[in-house]
């Protein structure tokens, strides 16, 4: 394939999966520096990537749009003559808008059912030990790189103004130096840690380290309200208060995040921010995990039952959640304290 001069990546969802899908585009700039390079997303999601030194423009898509306004949106991207599409999630409105497709060569993510459901049904794990979400996603374009290239870390971008602003917001909310991020929630039960337990590392944070915790997440993240009534130290809590930018900028500046395998913790490393990541029922064949030097795991070790779904969904079917209960707040504390945090 010759080297495109235009190209377009499509990625819809999630937080998470969007901020992995940077790499690619930075590993794209790297190896083809005169491509340019457009991004289609969810319009709830397009403020993520404002900003991104390395994208052009975002097309953003409308969740609610239907089987007629994908095919046009799909029409409407041929109109302007992309030398390559590049889909980094094949679902269904993916494939839709491919269809629109006429003259623009396309390529797409091939996903690993197969080895996903011999690891969820049979705790047969049969991916390559070198696997990782970021190898997957440059998958469809390594016929555009050279052979030994190199993958480029994630990337996002918040600007000076964007800092100072939450760093206001947080000062009236009683921040008084140094902070931590907290994400507690999660889409699903399975990959939540107990709020007391949260309480506990947070306290321990305000005596070891002189540092208050910020918590994030959505409106309906009720388990930030009860950490916030578990700890004894100051907790600020803005979880349902930020839009997707002020939640970024408040993870731009901050010493650490700590939290569940979601979208934040991904997002924290992709602003250069060390992350203690919990991993529960997901694992590093469904995209947990990290990638930044300094940043921790805390996970119980030896479980055969882990990974059990893609992302968390399914329930449990132990009598006790041992991937998630059975982390302890001292572990956590110590991969904290791994940070170097002073």
């Amino acid at each position: 394939m010759s080297d495109p001069r235009t190209i377009l990546v499509l990625r819809f969802s999630s937080i998470g999966d969007i901020v992995h899908t940077t790499s690619v585009i930075g590993t794209l700039k790297k190896y083809l520096p005169k491509s340019k390079i457009d991004f289609m997303t969810l319009s709830k999601f397009a403020p993520l990537l404002e900003g991104h030194p390395f994208i052009n423009k975002i097309h953003a898509v409308d969740i609610d749009g239907g089987y007629r306004q994908l095919r046009q949106t799909g029409f409407e991207m041929e109109m302007m003559d992309y030398d390559l599409a590049i889909d980094l999630q094949s679902t269904t409105r993916s494939q839709i808008i491919r269809r629109g497709f006429i003259s623009t060569k396309h390529v797409h993510i091939k996903k690993p059912r197969w080895n996903r459901f011999k690891l969820f049904a049979f705790h047969k794990n049969d991916f390559s030990k070198k696997f990782t979400v970021r190898t997957w996603l440059h998958e469809p374009i390594i016929e555009l790189l050279p052979e030994n290239f190199n993958i480029e870390p994630s990337k996002l971008l918040v600007s000076q103004a964007e800092k100072n602003g939450v760093l206001e917001l947080l000062a009236n909310a009683g921040l008084h130096g140094k902070y931590f991020v907290v994400t507690p929630g999660a889409a699903w039960a399975q990959k939540r840690w107990k709020a007391e337990q949260y309480a506990q590392v947070i306290d321990q944070c305000a005596t070891l380290y002189n540092t208050q915790a910020v918590l994030i997440g959505g409106n309906g993240d009720d388990i930030c309200t009860m950490i916030k009534n578990h700890a004894d130290s100051k907790v600020i809590d803005y979880h349902g208060k930020t839009n997707l930018r002020e939640s970024l900028a408040i993870v731009s500046q901050a010493e650490f995040v700590l939290g569940s395998d979601t979208g934040f913790l991904h997002a924290g490393e992709a602003l250069d921010i060390p992350v203690v990541t919990l991993l529960g029922p997901t694992g590093r064949e469904t995209g947990a995990g990290v990638f930044l030097d300094d940043s921790q795991v805390v996970e119980k070790q030896d479980l055969w039952c882990r990974p059990c779904s893609q992302n968390g969904s399914f329930p449990c079917y132990r009598k006790e959640q041992f991937c998630m209960n059975g982390i302890e707040a001292d572990q956590v504390l110590t991969a904290i304290y791994s940070l170097g945090i002073s």
